[in-house]
């Protein structure tokens, strides 16, 4: 049983992978090194057992997921605008670009609605050529790809060969 969800420890100065043991039965897993405008942090977890490897790869690979998806989700902007990534948007935006492609740009102007500003109002934009629609297609389509490179880089970078604890 997990008696704790990944929390961030701040002032660290570099990556630490370690799974440490507390005391009987108490365990906390370590890893990273990541930075927010709070500071450079590591990932923490605590456990009421020693985890398996198994457990612990699955743990840590379940909140980089996360994060990605919550980067492609909120961290896209184009021209300026907030684009929410949504998995519904991504399908939306990708069968009105493929159609629009596909007539030539006779299907515009379509309006979208990419996402909210900072204060919470609707950020519409309306795609009048198929030129400024493919820009932002394909840049969305870029961002979406460099962050899940970049989470599988991060999933690679965990080194489990330090998760051991000697009992």
């Amino acid at each position: 049983m997990i008696t704790s969800d990944f929390f961030k420890v701040y002032g660290a100065e570099e990556r630490e992978d370690a799974l440490v043991k507390l005391r009987s039965n108490k365990y906390f897993v370590v890893f990273g090194l990541y930075s927010d405008d709070d500071g450079s942090y590591r990932w923490r977890k605590y456990y009421d057992h020693k985890p398996t490897l198994a457990e612990m790869k699955s743990d840590i690979n379940a909140l980089i997921n996360s994060m990605t998806d919550a980067t492609i989700i909120n961290g896209f902007s184009w021209n300026g605008k907030p684009v929410y990534l949504s998995q519904e948007n991504q399908i939306n935006f990708k069968a009105a670009y493929d159609l629009a492609v596909q007539t030539e740009g006779a299907i515009l102007p379509i309006k979208f609605k990419l996402g909210e500003d900072s204060d919470g109002e609707p950020v519409y934009h309306t795609f009048t050529s198929l030129n400024a629609f493919s820009d932002f297609y394909t840049r969305a389509v870029s961002f979406i790809t460099t962050a899940l490179a970049n989470g599988w880089e991060q999933k690679d970078s965990v080194d489990y060969t330090v998760f051991n604890c000697d009992e």
